[in-house]
């Protein structure tokens, strides 16, 4: 740090502008000569090349500093002003985090060892409570320290792909991206997963520029922390690895060169990866990678079938079987021995793409958060602008191949959410970053050669152009961010906090709120989506303690509305809160007595 610094002082003091263009000589273009002579006027004085560079690399570290600050400022302020109440997943992870500590036990709010959400971000908030002195402070700090650390890894991977000027661009764009500002003030594993993604890349290209094992082993190792955090990561490898191959035809001893780079690469993924596998094998009687692939599976294939969304993840049989897997998740992994077939695969995919490519092209090409005209412009512009190295084939073809395959993944789920386009966001604006640069150059040139001034022309197109990348995103954020925060919700807040106190300690609370049970310390069965009749029986056999009910939102199960206004018409259930009007009410608390029980 102090050599740079010392270097940018030493040629201020001493170089002169330069002859032919008038800059000074440490601005020049990377086309400069080792070393550069300057007037007669002035024998004897040189500048070294390793000044120039000692100078621009100061130059990168104070703006990214600069931007690094604005980062933590943005994410600090958005979390202190918005992250009030944890989302629905968030509370999910905040619990097994609890009972981590508390129990040492792999437990959520669902009944049963949590089978369904992979370990390294509770874990993380885990660690992280024993810094905060509690997990809800964990949740608030992990997900802050993740999207300020996400600005300095897109700006590493840019500047290895690009130039350190686009990396500047890509972590201006990450740092005042309104929806990865949103993102840190969320307690979900897709802030850390973006992270572990960008770091993955860096290293997986790294590896591919050098060959060099201790780099294979670095990208595995990130990779197999990313698997563990979100299971999609587990094509990664198959990409770098498929772009290894390619290399390494035309070297000396492919064979012998590709099993090394395999090995370093899968070997720290199996390696921490394993643990989870044997755990959720062991609860489900046979070999399972994870929990969540067969529930969205089964979700999707109901809805194929001509259901609802929530009729699928929620339906009751007429024997009151639990038909939806989102009931009893969980039990549902663990009981459910059901082995698909590829073919089954294939065509559950071709039924999810009919459905999802309408809404998943919106997103992408029309909705501002995500795309917008300018956006998909800049990043053809970055991609195609110039004709590719083979270096840069190599890498555009890992991160092309890693979109291709979210993009494959994201037309097969059974519906398409906002959150699922989250490992995208970083990619494109890498895409999007070298497209502003390669705007600026255009317009510079077309200035000079029609002979109008280009003094600051770079810098006024690069500024326009960002800026309006974060204004369309910040306009498409408005109808609706990752968590909403309005009255309705902090009023839950206060009634969740109610009944934690009417009923401190354990309680199994039924409801379609996940927040309810978590706010209020309890164990969270989800209400069946039924006729009222059925959904009564069905309530009788699972003995909750408490069924609260919420309105004011479009409702989920057709008797709610009528429970809502005329309360629920069973003597097991003793009204003892209610609030908002006469009829619908906005919450609704019964204890459940069932004397049979």
């Amino acid at each position: 740090m102090l050599r740079p610094l010392a270097a940018l002082t030493r040629i201020i003091r001493r170089t002169p502008p330069c002859p032919s263009c008038g800059r000074p000589v440490p601005d020049h273009s990377v086309k400069c000569r080792a070393e550069i002579r300057l007037p007669a006027g002035d024998p004897g004085l040189r500048v070294d090349r390793r000044d120039v560079r000692a100078t621009r690399i100061a130059g990168d570290l104070i703006g990214l500093s600069v931007i690094l600050i604005a980062a933590v400022a943005l994410r600090g302020y958005w979390v202190i002003q918005h992250a009030t109440v944890l989302e629905g997943n968030g509370c999910e992870y905040v619990r097994i985090a609890e009972n981590l500590i508390k129990h040492g036990a792999y437990v959520g709010l669902y009944e049963g060892p949590e089978l369904m959400f992979p370990p390294f971000f509770p874990i993380l908030l885990a660690l992280g409570s024993l810094l905060t002195g509690s997990v809800d402070s964990a949740a608030r700090l992990v997900p802050v320290i993740s999207g300020v650390l996400l600005v300095p890894a897109v700006f590493t991977l840019a500047r290895l792909m690009y130039s350190p000027r686009v990396a500047l661009f890509a972590a201006a764009l990450i740092a005042f991206h309104p929806l990865l500002i949103d993102l840190s003030s969320v307690a979900l594993s897709e802030g850390t997963y973006l992270l572990l993604m960008v770091m993955a890349l860096y290293w997986g290209l790294r590896s591919l520029d050098s060959g060099r094992p201790g780099h294979t082993v670095w990208c595995g190792a990130i990779l197999g922390l990313a698997c563990l955090t979100r299971p999609e990561a587990v094509f990664y490898p198959f990409v770098i690895l498929a772009a290894a191959l390619l290399k390494d035809l035309r070297q000396p001893a492919f064979v012998k060169r590709f099993a090394l780079r395999a090995l370093c690469l899968l070997a720290p993924i199996v390696v921490l990866v394993a643990p989870y596998v044997l755990y959720e094998s062991v609860h489900a009687g046979s070999l399972r990678l994870e929990g969540k692939a067969l529930i969205n599976y089964t979700i999707g294939v109901r809805i194929s079938s001509g259901m609802s969304a929530y009729e699928a993840a929620t339906g009751i049989g007429p024997d009151l079987s639990e038909d939806g897997p989102q009931l009893s998740p969980n039990t549902f992994v663990a009981t459910n021995k059901r082995k698909v077939s590829l073919r089954e695969l294939f065509d559950y995919w071709i039924a999810s793409a009919e459905r999802n490519k309408a809404p998943l092209l919106y997103q992408l090409l029309i909705s501002p958060v995500f795309g917008s005209v300018l956006a998909i412009a800049l990043i053809t512009l970055g991609l195609l602008r110039r004709p590719w190295t083979q270096r840069r084939a190599q890498h555009e073809s890992v991160l092309l191949g890693v979109a291709m395959g979210h993009l494959l993944l994201l037309l097969g789920v059974h519906f398409i959410n906002s959150r699922y386009l989250l490992p995208l966001v970083p990619l494109s604006l890498l895409w999007v970053a070298q497209g502003i640069d390669g705007a600026a150059r255009w317009g510079v040139g077309t200035a000079g050669r029609c002979g109008l001034p280009t003094r600051r022309v770079h810098t006024a197109i690069h500024c326009v152009l960002i800026v309006a990348v974060v204004l369309l995103a910040a306009w498409g954020l408005r109808w609706g961010s990752l968590q909403d925060q309005n009255p309705r919700t902090l009023l839950l807040k206060d009634i969740r906090a109610w009944l934690g106190e009417y009923h401190p300690g354990p309680k199994r609370v039924m409801t379609d709120d996940i927040r309810i049970p978590y706010y209020s310390g309890g164990t969270f069965l989800q209400m069946p989506y039924a006729d009222a009749a059925l959904a009564l029986r069905y309530v009788h056999q699972k003995h909750p303690d408490f069924i609260v009910l919420v309105g004011g939102e479009p409702y989920l199960a057709p008797y709610l509305e009528q429970w809502l206004r005329e309360g629920i018409p069973d003597r097991a259930a003793k009204l003892i809160y209610r609030a908002g009007p006469a009829s619908p009410a906005v919450v609704m608390i019964y204890e459940w007595q069932d004397l049979e029980h």
